[in-house]
């Protein structure tokens, strides 16, 4: 008997080409489904990071307005009596002035100060915070003998040497920087002059403070608009503390400085009106202001802040912002308008209203 095999002849050059448009047709499809998920991913983790950003800086700033010209349980910022050198004027330790605005980076007012102007994108405010932050570390035994005694309280208190804080009791307070060597095992504070960087002007405190006292951080805090390490904008922070890794580079990592730290990348522009009390001492605003408008600081009872929050990188897959960004009313009312501008960044603008509670209560 004879088989007979049937041979495969293979696929002719039709099948072959239908074959591969149909690879094809799928491979774009995969193609096309993960770029088009990379980019929804890409655009997600970017508005992300932009409303944490938002979330994170406008905590901060309204923290910190609130608490402006905070002294403790007296309440008043004239009964306060400011030790440090150079605290007096244009300087950021300067507590005569609890709040104070640059607008379109001019000086800052009321003071007229310079500083870290330079450092400032134009067209573009500032706001100033000075008051005294709660430690809960109380004066105790043994108790000033004369008003340039040391003040003695709990050890493992975390005080450190140069740092600047204040005493205070219900009636007044001195703001000193710390001139002993180990504050925190010690349980002692001593206030010399000749020590330390500012160092201080005077030693003799106001008055004896015994068992009524508080010790308190004095925070003094310029916030403006700079260039960030980024390359772009970015919200700073000009604070005076610890020159822990030598930022100055003179050697010394104990003395105490001012210096600008960089909180948040991609905050464009920041615009602030100042709510001014003028019509009775009802500690209600009567209109909002710029800096360069407000009669009477000691008046401001609140404050209006916008910020302009853009994605750190731009994304070319989106179409170009053409939108026009209204900031605190747009330019006639005090604030700005910014764009278009015609980029692939995405942006945002957040605004808040808040109320000074040591000058509305």
């Amino acid at each position: 008997m004879t088989r007979y095999t049937r041979k495969q002849k293979g696929l002719t050059l039709i099948e072959l080409m239908i074959a591969m448009a149909i690879g094809l047709l799928l491979l774009g499809g995969t193609v096309s489904m993960f770029i088009s998920n990379k980019r929804v991913y890409r655009e997600q983790e970017s508005m992300g990071r932009l409303q944490e950003n938002a979330r994170f800086a406008l905590g901060e700033v309204m923290h910190d307005i609130r608490m402006a010209g905070y002294t403790g349980c007296s309440d008043n910022a004239s009964k306060t009596s400011n030790h440090v050198n150079g605290a007096t004027g244009t300087n950021i330790l300067d507590f005569s002035n609890p709040i104070e605005g640059s607008e379109s980076a001019n000086n800052w007012k009321p003071s007229n100060s310079t500083d870290v102007v330079g450092s400032m994108v134009a067209g573009t405010d500032g706001v100033t915070i000075r008051y005294m932050e709660d430690t809960g570390l109380e004066v105790t035994a043994p108790w000033m003998t004369n008003q340039s005694a040391a003040l003695h309280i709990a050890t493992n208190n975390g005080l450190v040497p140069g740092e600047i804080v204040a005493v205070a009791d219900c009636d007044s307070s001195d703001i000193f920087q710390i001139s002993n060597s180990d504050p925190n095992s010690s349980g002692t504070i001593a206030h010399n002059t000749g020590t330390g960087t500012p160092g201080n002007a005077s030693k003799p405190l106001q008055k004896r403070y015994l068992d009524s006292a508080n010790i308190v951080r004095y925070i003094a805090r310029r916030y403006f608009i700079g260039t960030g390490a980024y390359g772009g904008p970015s919200l700073f922070r000009s604070v005076y503390s610890q020159d822990k890794d030598d930022s100055d580079g003179d050697g010394n990592t104990t003395e105490v400085i001012q210096h600008n730290e960089e909180l948040i990348e991609g905050v464009e522009n920041m615009q602030v009106l100042y709510g001014e009390d003028t019509a009775g001492a009802d500690k209600i605003a009567d209109t909002y202001v710029t800096a360069d408008n407000v009669t009477n600081w000691s008046n401001v009872v609140s404050v209006r802040i916008a910020l302009l929050f853009r994605t750190i990188k731009p994304n070319n897959q989106i179409d170009p912002d053409t939108a026009t960004h209204s900031m605190l009313g747009g330019s006639a009312a005090g604030g700005a308008t910014i764009g278009p501008m015609n980029d692939y960044y995405r942006r945002r603008v957040v605004t808040a209203t808040i109320q000074i509670r040591n000058r509305s209560t």
